[in-house]
């Protein structure tokens, strides 16, 4: 049997909902499906690499300062 769908209402910006629409229309998925896939990716390498999400949040806010 499936596992159960959660429903999750997120706020994105307008660039990076466009970026990910582009993605999913070129892999052939629904926006949706894209985006859930990216999810499990991340998580499966964090948890694979054993990289601690506060870590790796502070090196990307680190990345975005001028």
């Amino acid at each position: 049997m499936a596992e159960s769908q959660e429903r999750l209402l997120i706020r994105i910006p307008g660039n990076l909902k466009a970026k990910l629409v582009d993605l999913a229309q070129k892999e052939h998925r629904s926006l949706n499906r894209q985006i859930e896939f990216l999810l499990d990716l991340s998580v499966r390498n964090m948890t694979r690499t054993g990289t601690e999400v506060s870590a790796a949040v502070h090196t990307e806010r680190k990345k975005r300062r001028p």
